[in-house]
């Protein structure tokens, strides 16, 4: 092949797609603090995958431009270091900041859960730097260039990178959404790679795949004493430093099926009331578990995380919930 043919360039376009499936959630996050940056926010959102799922950015009027950074398994340290980045680097003030909550997240530590802590190589270390590898000191941040292979020769891997995290910026800018045409919803999800919808699954089923998610995971946190210790500092200083900012906080907590609320420890919530109300900042709160008649099973893509029926209907939920604490 020579570089005149069409097949180098129909190459690099493969080169470009592999290098953003390989490093998705890297891309996206980088993608959209380039967006804070040059464009600006009103409305910052952080938090897992429950928010991920759960929100959708640009149905959320109330909140003017609204910039999501929430991946899978993220925690209350590496929400905090996408407020502090997005605040140093904002285009424009920031209004308000939503904060997703998971019931267990006042006890959750990424770096010591060596289930999917390997997220921070390749994603934090390369979005805010080597030294952010909070309680994991030996974590070495992964080159995302070294996740795919192809003829350096024909194309020089530092060219190689340049074109592909300029054009996954591009890309995922244009999309500004963690799903769109470059990744489709419903091929993320626990049950969907196994092509299986929860809606489809007997009672029975639902009832077990909840109780072990919860009573072999979550609940599980709940032992983590030194990590709820680290994280109600982390929680004071995050909301000390939007209040310093005058930027609004929002606490929420998007609904989970009946099968999961029966065996979570509810401890978790009673915690988080409390956490939150002793903080000497004002905050605002809302659990959408508070109002379950407004979901059931077929708004779900598992247990726990809203498909894109139950996203349309939390997205609601959370703009009238804003423009209540707001007088709107």
């Amino acid at each position: 092949m020579g570089y005149g043919d069409t097949g180098y360039f129909t190459n690099i376009q493969r080169i470009c797609l592999d290098y953003l499936t390989k490093n998705y959630d890297l891309c996206y996050l980088s993608a959209m603090h380039h967006k804070n940056h040059d464009l600006g926010a009103d409305t910052i959102i952080v938090g897992s995958s429950h928010a991920m799922n759960g929100i959708i950015e640009n149905e959320l009027t109330l909140a003017g431009e609204v910039i999501q950074y929430c991946i899978s398994s993220q925690d209350l340290y590496y929400d905090f270091e996408h407020i502090k980045k997005s605040v140093l680097k904002m285009k424009k003030p920031i209004k308000r900041c939503l904060i997703n909550l998971g019931y267990y997240m006042l006890y959750q530590d990424l770096s010591l859960s060596t289930m999917v802590r390997v997220i921070i190589p390749s994603v934090y270390l390369n979005l805010f730097g080597e030294t952010k590898y909070h309680n994991w000191p030996e974590a070495e941040k992964e080159d995302p260039l070294s996740k795919i292979t192809f003829d350096e020769e024909m194309y020089p891997g530092e060219l190689m990178g340049k074109l592909c995290e300029f054009w996954a910026e591009k890309a995922l800018i244009e999309q500004s959404s963690y799903y769109g045409d470059l990744l489709a919803r419903e091929n993320c999800n626990m049950l969907g790679v196994k092509k299986v919808k929860w809606g489809s699954l007997s009672d029975a089923d639902r009832r077990a795949y909840a109780e072990n998610r919860v009573l072999n995971g979550h609940n599980k946190h709940i032992e983590h004493i030194k990590t709820r210790e680290e994280n109600g500092r982390i929680l004071y200083d995050m909301v000390k430093f939007l209040a310093d900012n005058n930027i609004t906080t929002y606490f929420f907590i998007t609904p989970y099926t009946d099968d999961y609320m029966r065996v979570i420890d509810l401890r978790y919530k009673d915690d988080i009331v409390k956490a939150l109300s002793d903080l000497p900042y004002p905050v605002e709160f809302f659990d959408m578990n508070d109002i379950k008649q407004e979901f059931d099973d077929s708004d779900f893509l598992d247990s726990d995380h809203l498909n894109l029926q139950g996203a349309h209907k939390a997205t609601a939920l959370l703009n009238s919930f804003i423009c209540m604490a707001e007088g709107e």
